[in-house]
């Protein structure tokens, strides 16, 4: 038999239970996802956007999922404490922008005309959305869903997002409301058209050859945020594997 010191047993269990999670997240649905989500088309730096559309493997994997699980679990609860009230409110409502690009709407609320979002977020994170309003990112996102509902025979005049605290109190939520923006979602969803037809005359299975050159050429938006992107990688010189983001 062998024998385990009584404080290795906490490590040994800790450890257990940070594999299992880990494992279970790494091959959630949302993590397994290879297409571009309503989430991503607002995002600002197109290389990133390549990567995924390239499928290139990831060279940061290890943040932690514990955020994200906290979120899921929270949006799980939320959908079923409004499905309680099904003749005013859409929960969890599949949304197609084209036939490429589509996306789950957390709540339509069709009383108010309004498409709610819902971001469970930290304290840095919610003060920054209290003192800034809500990020460009974000923006595109909710109304991207607004379209998608008007692309359903819904009537959207609003969008909003609703910021729950990790670790907080209820009191301490935040919630932003604007008026639906059409415009912006259009002009997202032709912006992300031609990234993709940049990708397709790029294509590696076509010319090989050029690829790390053509690569390079792609433009990249670097910021403090570079530390969190999944294909951050310092020092690289060969953006085909990872970009050194703020230090390229």
């Amino acid at each position: 038999m062998t024998f385990t010191a009584p404080g290795n047993r906490e490590t040994a269990l800790a450890d257990l239970i940070r594999a299992v999670i880990a494992n279970r997240n790494a091959n959630a649905p949302r993590s397994r996802q290879k297409k571009i989500g309503l989430s991503e088309v607002g995002e600002p730096c197109t290389r990133k956007l390549a990567y995924k559309l390239f499928d290139i493997e990831q060279t940061n994997k290890f943040t932690d999922p514990w955020s994200a699980i906290s979120g899921t679990a929270i949006h799980a609860w939320l959908a079923e404490a409004f499905s309680a009230e099904p003749e005013r409110y859409l929960v969890e409502q599949y949304v197609k922008i084209n036939d490429k690009l589509g996306g789950t709407c957390d709540l339509y609320d069709r009383k108010e005309a309004m498409i709610i979002d819902h971001k469970c977020v930290g304290a840095s994170a919610m003060k920054s959305r209290k003192r800034d309003g809500m990020t460009p990112i974000q923006r595109v996102q909710i109304n991207l869903y607004g379209l998608g509902m008007e692309n359903a025979g819904e009537k959207v005049d609003f969008v909003a997002l609703a910021f729950y605290p990790l670790g907080g109190r209820l009191d301490g939520m935040h919630t932003i409301v604007e008026p639906y923006n059409r415009q912006l979602a259009l002009d997202s969803v032709e912006r992300l058209g031609n990234i993709e037809r940049l990708i397709q005359a790029i294509d590696p299975k076509i010319h090989p050859e050029n690829f790390k050159q053509n690569f390079i050429q792609i433009p990249k938006v670097t910021s403090y945020m570079c530390i969190y992107c999944p294909w951050y990688l310092p020092g690289s010189k060969n953006p085909t594997i990872g970009c050194e983001g703020e230090g390229l």
